[in-house]
């Protein structure tokens, strides 16, 4: 299948893309590696784009606007408009941000290039207004931020490891996690969270779920309570819901990975692989591993995905959107037209001129 010719929508940022966001109405916001911040409506037309500080290195949403990491900044953006709401300069680079409960939590390090070491890091709480409610410093980089359970928890680096769990006060609870290796990513799963290590350990809040080898986790998908997707260096590995592992493949070196949609009612996968300064988007089956579909691009840098929606970014500033219903459909075809992407082409350039 041409998996360009299948996509619903392509759209260009006009710089490297380094986050994405797919928010509750399918509405899709890009942010790039020299601050631009883009909202596209659910129809494919842009809405506006925003100048923030620096590259976006995380978005979050809520009912109040979108909040982007950018830089040393945490940037608040009108969701309807693309105004700046209003920013902070965090000490140190503004690393991850979400939303709980009406409040906006952001975190931050101050890396010494001397020591070769992050020598502070801090967690920040700000209402909807812009107004800090707390801040709390520690020595450890939080390299995951995670809400689940009605709980704001974060995954250590060294010297103090393990998890944090932030009160309202922003008062830290420290607990051990079955590892003795730095976390280096973390999601919230309907299996509880779920934390990568930098020797390859997979563990929860309860105990070890799984013993690694030596390679770092760099990212963990879990689309269901079966199945667990865990990305190193150059291998994928999907686990089942008793964290034994069901398959594993070396695919290359990869730079980001996402849960997907269902094809054939099955969990897909999709990862990027970087080859050099060019790219290859895959699409596996969670079940099985095997490869459904991929294209050529340059190297996908972000991938954001909803119930029905893909979105991946790559480093030219092209963004693909995949819908499932046209994804299934033409996957399954038997016909195949060459023709697909210049028809595509030929659609952007109709609506650029309708200036939809």
């Amino acid at each position: 299948m041409n998996m360009i010719g299948a996509c619903w929508m392509r759209r260009s940022l006009g710089e490297p893309v380094s986050a994405l966001l797919i928010d509750s109405d399918n509405c899709t916001i890009a942010g790039g590696w020299n601050g631009i911040l883009t909202k596209w409506s659910s129809e494919g037309d842009r809405q506006w784009s925003a100048q923030l500080p620096d590259r976006i290195a995380s978005i979050s949403i809520d009912e109040n606007g979108i909040y982007a990491c950018a830089g040393l900044h945490l940037v608040a953006v009108d969701s309807d408009s693309g105004a700046i709401l209003w920013q902070h300069a965090l000490e140190g680079s503004a690393d991850e941000v979400t939303t709980f409960s009406g409040l906006i939590y952001a975190t931050s390090s101050v890396y010494d290039i001397e020591h070769n070491d992050f020598i502070d890091s801090a967690i920040w709480c700000f209402d909807s207004k812009g107004e800090k409610v707390w801040e709390t410093h520690m020595d450890e980089r939080p390299w995951t931020m995670v809400v689940s359970n009605n709980q704001v928890i974060l995954g250590l680096g060294r010297p103090m490891m393990g998890a944090a769990i932030v009160d309202n006060n922003g008062a830290l609870t420290y607990q051990t996690l079955d590892s003795e290796s730095p976390v280096t990513t973390g999601i919230d799963s309907v299996n509880g969270v779920i934390f990568g290590h930098a020797n390859g350990d997979v563990t929860t809040m309860e105990g070890k779920s799984m013993e690694g080898l030596g390679d770092a986790i760099s990212n963990i998908c879990a689309a269901s309570s079966e199945l667990i997707t865990v990305s190193k260096d150059r291998e994928v590995v999907t686990l089942n819901a008793n964290f034994e592992p069901q398959w594993a493949s070396e695919i290359g070196t990869i730079s980001t990975i996402s849960t997907g949609f269902s094809v054939e009612n099955k969990p897909t996968i999709w990862v990027g692989i970087q080859n050099g300064i060019n790219g290859q988007l895959n699409v596996i089956h969670q079940e099985s591993g095997e490869i459904i579909s991929s294209m050529e691009c340059a190297r996908i840098n972000s991938i954001a995905s909803s119930s029905d929606m893909i979105v991946a970014g790559d480093e030219q500033g092209e963004l693909f959107v995949w819908q499932d219903e046209m994804f299934r459909r033409r996957l399954t075809s038997t016909e195949s037209n060459d023709n697909d992407e210049h028809r595509q082409t030929m659609r952007d350039r109709l609506k650029a001129l309708r200036k939809r």
